[in-house]
C-alpha cells in the first residue's frame, strides 16, 4: 500500500525539522523521516549553538554572505518559535570575543578587522586590558570583539522544532535507516522504507552527513562529495565564582557559556568516517586549550563528553537545491554552520519547492554543480 503527502524530508535534525515546518506552514502535507530512534539527537544535539559568520569566515565571499543573511533572521525566527511553542531558544546577544592567545595571532586578527569592517560588519579590536575588564578569566593578548556573532542553545532549538513540527501536524516517522528513493521517468517520485512505499513529487535529503550514503551513485555525485567530520565535545559546570559572559574562541578551543552555568568546550576537527567515540587525546586536547585560554576552568566540573559529525562538501560550500534528478533536493554540508544556517535554508527550500523567488542568491550552493565528469574526490584537509 503506497501512502502519499506533498513533501518528503529526509533527516530529523535541525535543517529537515525547520524545512518541514516551513512547508507545512505552506499548507503542503510534510513528512519527516529519520534513521535515528529520536529526531535531532546527531550533529544538531552535539554542536555549540554559535551564530558566527564573522568569527567562522577567513575572507569575504557567497558562504560568508549567506551566513550573515541567515543570521539576520535568527532574532524574528526564535520569536516565531516561541509562540508556536512557548520554548525559549535561549538567543544570546552578548557578541563573541576572538582572542590573541599567542602574540602572532594579533596580525591575523587585525587583517580580519580590516576585512570585515570594510564588508560592513561591526567589529572593535580590544587591548589586552580591555579584554581582562570584560572577561577577568581570560588570558589574552587582545581580542577581536564581534558584537552581532551571538549564540543559541542547540539542544532547546532542536527540542523546540519538534515541537513545532508536531504543532503543524508532521508526523516523523524514526527508525527510517536503509531507506531508498523511488525513481520512474526519470524523476524521483517517493521512498521505500521497510517494504513501505511513500508517494510524494518532491523529496529533500537533509540528512546531515548521511546524505550522500543514499544519493550520491544516484546522483553521479563522487564518493566523498560530502564526508563527516568527527567534532568532540566537553562540558563544564562552573562554579558560581567563575562566570563567562562572551562565547571566547582562540585558535585552539571556543569555550560557549550556557545560562545554565554550562560551559561547552569545542571542538576537535578529525577527518575518521562515521566513529563518533571521544578519545583521551580530543579531550585532553580541549582542556589543556581552555585552560590556557581561562585557567581559573581548572576549578571547574567535567560534565559530560560527547562527539558528533559535521557534513562537509568538497568544495567547502553547503548543497541547497535541486539536484541534477528531477524531484529530489539536497539541504547538506553545512558542515560547522549548521545551526547558524538554519533559517536561511528552509527558507531557501521552501522557496524553490513553492517556485517563488529565493531570499538570497542561492547558485554557489546548487548541488547541480557537482558531476561525477566535472568533479574529483578531494582529501583535503577539513578548515577548522
Amino acid at each position: 500500500m503506497t501512502q502519499t503527502c506533498d513533501a518528503i524530508v529526509i533527516g530529523g535534525g535541525v535543517i529537515g525539522l525547520a524545512i518541514a515546518r516551513a512547508l507545512a506552514r505552506d499548507g503542503l502535507r510534510v513528512t519527516v523521516f529519520e534513521r535515528n530512534a529520536r529526531p535531532g539527537g546527531e550533529a544538531s544535539w552535539a554542536a555549540a549553538g554559535m551564530l558566527a559568520p564573522q568569527a567562522e569566515a577567513d575572507a569575504p565571499g557567497p558562504l560568508f554572505d549567506l551566513c550573515l543573511k541567515s543570521r539576520s533572521l535568527y532574532t524574528d525566527f526564535a520569536a516565531a518559535l516561541w509562540e508556536e511553542t512557548r520554548m525559549d531558544i535561549e538567543l544570546c546577544p552578548a557578541g563573541t570575543l576572538l582572542v590573541a592567545s599567542q602574540p602572532e595571532d594579533v596580525a591575523a586578527l587585525h587583517a580580519k578587522l580590516d576585512w570585515q569592517t570594510a564588508a560592513g560588519c561591526h567589529a572593535e579590536w580590544l587591548s589586552p586590558s580591555d579584554v581582562q575588564n570584560l572577561e577577568p578569566l581570560v588570558r589574552s593578548h587582545g581580542a577581536l570583539y564581534l558584537p552581532d556573532d551571538w549564540q543559541v542553545e542547540n539542544r532547546r532549538l532542536t527540542q523546540a522544532l519538534i515541537a513545532a513540527v508536531a504543532a503543524a501536524q508532521v508526523p516523523i516517522h524514526c527508525h527510517s535507516d536503509g531507506l531508498t528513493l523511488c525513481i520512474a521517468n526519470g524523476r524521483v517520485v517517493g521512498i521505500e522504507v521497510r517494504d513501505e512505499r511513500w508517494s510524494a513529487p518532491v523529496v529533500i535529503n537533509a540528512a546531515g552527513s548521511w546524505a550522500a550514503r543514499m544519493s550520491s551513485a544516484l546522483l553521479g555525485l563522487p564518493a566523498r562529495v560530502i564526508r563527516p567530520i568527527r567534532g568532540q565535545m566537553v562540558a563544564l559546570q562552573m562554579p558560581v565564582s567563575l562566570r563567562l559572559r562572551h562565547v571566547i574562541r582562540t585558535s585552539q578551543v571556543y569555550l560557549v557559556p550556557r545560562r545554565d552555568q554550562r560551559l561547552i568546550i569545542g571542538a576537535t576537527v578529525e577527518d575518521v568516517g562515521y566513529e563518533k567515540a571521544v578519545t583521551a587525546g580530543g579531550v585532553c586536547s580541549l582542556l589543556s586549550g581552555a585552560l590556557a585560554t581561562a585557567p581559573p576552568l581548572a576549578a571547574a566540573s567535567l560534565i559530560e563528553t560527547w562527539a558528533g559529525l559535521r557534513p562537509l562538501a568538497i568544495d567547502h560550500l553547503p548543497l541547497i537545491g535541486e539536484t541534477s534528478l528531477d524531484g529530489l533536493w539536497c539541504a547538506t554540508g553545512h558542515y560547522r554552520n549548521g545551526v547558524l544556517l538554519t533559517p536561511i535554508t528552509a527558507e531557501i527550500i521552501r522557496c524553490l519547492v513553492q517556485q517563488l523567488p529565493p531570499p538570497c542568491e542561492v547558485s554557489p550552493f546548487s548541488p547541480r554543480r557537482f558531476s561525477s565528469s566535472a568533479m574529483v574526490c578531494s582529501d583535503a584537509t577539513p578548515p577548522a
